[in-house]
């Protein structure tokens, strides 16, 4: 990505193609994508649930996960464990991973509070050796594995799906909710007026390349943090699981309103794949 000389920033060009990740750059390649300063934020926005985790996100992640008494679920990017109250409350196993130490310290006194027995890790869900978890922890196999809000935060979701896979027992689920990739794409997408027909429409500036979209953050007085969006298309979605090993079983548009547009263009995106 170029850079602006002046301030050291990187500088966003719409249609910029993210640059794949060598061997070599893997080990520094998104250390410092912002996430872990934004940890205080990310807590006040889906600390308990935000109305798009209450409302949407968790009822439709627990009908996909189709939860019971027993099962193990992973939660790859789980930020401070949202989705562990709707396992536990089924009666499941519940262990977290994320990168952002911020994040699984904020998960771990929550679920420490609420008396849990949840196991939160910190590790990067999308190095291709694998994700780094002590091995009492991964002794037995994982029914579920989860990407809730996560996934476009994720520089590499295809060695993401391949660790999911290796986690997961034969014939294990894989539940991704998203936002909307072709509709809802920040800095690429938006809402048009066309007065002349008196009509509201979606703009979408791009959709084809896998666009590198830098998010900036104010975290309080001046600070501002930067973290990274990573829009890809459905295609290649479903070919990073396909090569992982997984048939995707369903895919679900999910809309937010109950009149206009918001009932014509979907705010998000759930994708059910089951390992084969």
């Amino acid at each position: 990505m170029a850079r602006d000389k002046q301030k050291g920033r990187p500088k966003f060009r719409p249609g910029q193609i993210s640059p794949k990740v060598t061997a070599a750059k893997e080990a520094r390649r998104t250390e410092k994508t912002g996430w872990d300063n934004l940890s205080d934020w990310y807590k006040g926005w889906a600390g308990g649930g935000h109305n798009f985790h209450k409302q949407f996100a968790l009822p439709h992640m627990k009908e996909a996960l189709a939860l019971k008494r027993g099962m193990r679920v992973i939660d790859l990017g789980c930020g401070a464990g949202v989705l562990r109250t709707v396992v536990e409350k089924a009666g499941g196993e519940y262990v977290g991973v994320d990168k952002a130490p911020g994040m699984i310290r904020e998960g771990k006194e929550i679920a420490s509070k609420e008396g849990s027995k949840a196991l939160f890790f910190v590790s990067d869900t999308a190095l291709s050796k694998g994700i780094a978890l002590p091995t009492f922890a991964t002794k037995d196999k994982f029914d579920c594995a989860s990407f809730l809000f996560s996934i476009q935060d994720i520089d590499n979701h295809r060695a993401a799906f391949l660790n999911a896979a290796r986690l997961l027992k034969s014939g294990g689920r894989l539940v991704i909710f998203m936002l909307h990739p072709a509709f809802r794409i920040p800095r690429m997408s938006g809402w048009g007026k066309d007065e002349g027909r008196k009509l509201t429409y979606r703009r979408v500036d791009r959709y084809k390349s896998e666009v590198t979209i830098p998010l900036p953050q104010k975290t309080g007085g001046q600070t501002q943090v930067t973290s990274f969006f990573y829009h890809r298309p459905l295609e290649s979605y479903v070919g990073a699981l396909k090569d992982a090993g997984f048939v995707v079983e369903n895919i679900q548009e999910i809309y937010t309103g109950t009149h206009g547009v918001d009932t014509e263009f979907p705010h998000f995106m759930l994708i059910t794949a089951k390992l084969s």
